[in-house]
């Protein structure tokens, strides 16, 4: 077994031991509970990452992190995807070390643990990316109908699905060929989509396309530009990357072909632009690492020793973030890491209070996870979101309980109805459990 083999099958099962006693997120535990209530589709993203709970509910019997197997799985093979798109262009020790930066990458190899939508779209991203190639040499109604499908069921995984045509739209304008069998096997590449995309597409018809109108308002519809926005995601992505990594890949000049420059590079372009319009989250140009890594390992100067500097910098950080995230020190209560456990005292507290409602769907489905019983958002309360959708998340006793924030209020049309706070049962600094009586 070579070197390559090895670091495989040995990272995949550190990582499903990791995400086997790892709590879950409340987003995670979100995409948890969607995988209770099976549909075409949902409110805030395409339905891919619910099969992969779904399909990892019988697991969550020994270790309730269990749950997260199949995605962490699927996740890994994006990594089998990569190398072989990688073998006819890189040597043995260039994929080594391509495969070195994409395991140890905070972002990257952190998120083949945390199961998100991300892991799919990542995955579809490799397999559409692989079916190029082969489409762009041999563009035969099947390879173009695969093409398609490859290309829908990332759409059907999440929406920023839509940069990879936007990537290698420019390949093939370039190209007199590509755009001859584009034009011709058209037909055939737009069935594959629809055939990939179909669970998307029924649901928003279904509900008045309003999954399609949330993502495309979604965190871009301010008019007034902060200069903070575009600082601080240039900096995210710098430091995300890595600097000498970014040197490397932007080195790398025309040692890959031209797809692997437009993959990696459009995403991050892209959300830099929008940043004019709103705050752009660090992790949304995810999908552009791998292709970033490749470029920057097809120039690594392999005599050269940065390598194991980034490499041992970011497995500290990486172990760094693993032993804080379960020793969970006071200190960890203001940043990123609380998420794995920011609900833990809410949880102890309403262990025998019941019905239960909460302010967020991140609470609710964290809560809903922990108590192993449906715990569900009140009804209007926040942004809108799958809960909304849910004719549970309106109480129907007269006496409940609602977990929230200390400063939050009981929304109006509650209180119009005879809604009365009659009782505050304290959790800690943060958030409290108050008891509403239904006059």
């Amino acid at each position: 077994m070579n070197s390559i083999k090895k670091i495989f099958w040995i990272s995949l099962a550190i990582k499903l031991i990791i995400a086997a006693v790892l709590p879950l997120t409340g987003d995670e535990a979100y995409y948890w509970v969607w995988s209770k209530h099976m549909q075409l589709s949902y409110y805030d993203h395409p339905p891919f990452v619910a099969w992969l709970y779904w399909l990892g509910g019988p697991f969550a019997e020994w270790f309730p992190g269990s749950v997260r197997w199949p995605g962490v799985i699927l996740g890994h093979m994006t990594l089998t995807m990569w190398l072989l798109l990688l073998a006819p262009y890189l040597n043995f020790e260039q994929r080594r070390i391509w495969l070195w930066l994409a395991l140890l990458s905070p972002l990257v190899g952190g998120s083949g643990i945390v199961v998100t939508p991300d892991l799919p779209l990542m995955f579809f991203y490799a397999l559409s990316l692989w079916f190029f190639f082969i489409w762009a040499k041999n563009p035969e109604r099947k390879v173009s109908l695969g093409f398609g499908i490859a290309m829908g069921l990332g759409f059907s995984s999440k929406y920023m699905m839509v940069l990879f045509g936007l990537s290698l739209f420019p390949v093939v304008v370039m190209d007199a060929k590509l755009r001859r069998d584009l034009i011709s096997q058209l037909p055939w590449l737009i069935l594959g989509c629809a055939l990939g995309m179909l669970p998307v597409l029924l649901w928003n018809y279904l509900h008045d396309f309003q999954s399609f109108k949330f993502q495309a308002t979604h965190g871009l519809g301010r008019k007034k530009w902060k200069p903070s926005w575009t600082i601080e995601y240039i900096l995210a992505q710098i430091g995300l990357i890595f600097p000498l990594v970014l040197y490397w890949a932007i080195r790398a000049g025309r040692r890959l072909p031209r797809a692997f420059h437009f993959i990696a590079w459009t995403p991050v372009l892209f959300f830099l632009l929008t940043t004019a319009r709103g705050y752009a989250e660090a992790n949304w140009p995810i999908a552009a690492y791998p292709a970033i890594f490749a470029l920057a390992a097809s120039w690594y100067p392999v005599n050269s020793r940065s390598l194991i500097s980034t490499a041992l910098i970011w497995a500290g950080l990486m172990a760094f973030m693993l032993t804080v995230i379960l020793t969970r020190p006071n200190w960890t209560r203001d940043y990123k890491f609380r998420e794995f456990h920011q609900f833990d005292a809410i949880t102890e507290v309403a262990r025998d209070l019941d019905p239960l409602y909460t302010r967020s769907y991140q609470m609710a489905a964290k809560l809903s996870f922990d108590l192993k019983r449906p715990v569900y958002k009140l009804r209007g309360m926040n942004r809108k979101d799958f809960f909304d959708f849910l004719e549970e998340s309106e109480p129907k006793s007269n006496v409940y309980y609602l977990a929230v924030e200390k400063s939050d209020s009981l929304p109006l049309n509650y209180k119009s109805a005879g809604h009365q706070e009659v009782e505050v049962i304290p959790v800690d600094n943060q958030y409290e459990i108050r008891k509403v009586v239904v006059q």
